[in-house]
């Protein structure tokens, strides 16, 4: 049996990696929005985050987003010790993206009007569906089943069809720098993708752990 385990350093980079390339292709794919092409944006934002996740999975986890790098340490899924460096290269990873898109695009619209209320219900609730379905991706009942990126993937995809256009759909404070360093968001509404994600994240842990306590080990 092999019991080798990733280093840190195979880790971090995978998750600037990660997280380069999603924020990358999230950057890209709104730059070239149309009108007739608006509807299909969520579809390759989901695909190569479902992609990340395959490949980078096995290495890191495929965090690739602080708030979810949070709820991952605070249920044990994930050491505190890494819980800094991950966030660092995330938020690394996300504005060397930054760089490289404001290199190749020739203009950066921002993606939402973000409407404050709105905006702040709208991140929270789906950064709480996003993070409930990593938890349940990673818990005992369903790790290792095939389906663990498309999951993540789609609900992501999902979660930009619905509320793309009240928020942006960002779900990802790493992401939400990026984009506002290319133009694409506003600095000014930080409060919607640092605070909403992050209370989101949390009532996700508290669900997970009452929907937990369901769960158990024999037949009564």
């Amino acid at each position: 049996m092999n019991d080798t385990k990733p280093t840190l350093p195979a880790q971090l980079a995978t998750e600037l990696l990660g997280t380069f390339f999603l924020l990358l292709s999230i950057s890209m794919v709104s730059s070239h929005l149309t009108a007739s092409t608006a509807h299909i944006a969520p579809l390759p934002i989901g695909l190569v985050l479902m992609t990340l996740v395959y490949i980078g999975g096995p290495i890191s986890g495929a965090h690739y987003n602080p708030v979810v790098t949070i709820g991952l340490t605070l249920t044990g899924h994930s050491p505190w010790r890494k819980a800094l460096p991950y966030m660092l290269v995330q938020f690394g990873g996300a504005l060397l993206a930054a760089i490289v898109a404001i290199g190749i695009q020739t203009d950066a619209e921002q993606v939402a009007k973000s409407v404050a209320t709105e905006g702040f219900i709208v991140e929270s609730l789906w950064t709480f569906l996003l993070m409930y379905v990593i938890l349940q991706v990673v818990s005992p009942t369903n790790r290792g089943k095939p389906w663990d990126g498309l999951a993540i993937g789609m609900t992501v995809a999902t979660g930009a069809w619905a509320v793309g256009p009240i928020s942006g759909a960002i779900f990802n404070p790493a992401v939400w720098a990026g984009l506002s360093f290319t133009g694409e968001l506003s600095w000014n509404n930080w409060f919607l993708y640092i605070i909403a994600p992050l209370v989101g994240v949390l009532a996700a842990v508290l669900f997970n752990w009452i929907t937990s306590m369901t769960i158990t080990d024999r037949d009564e």
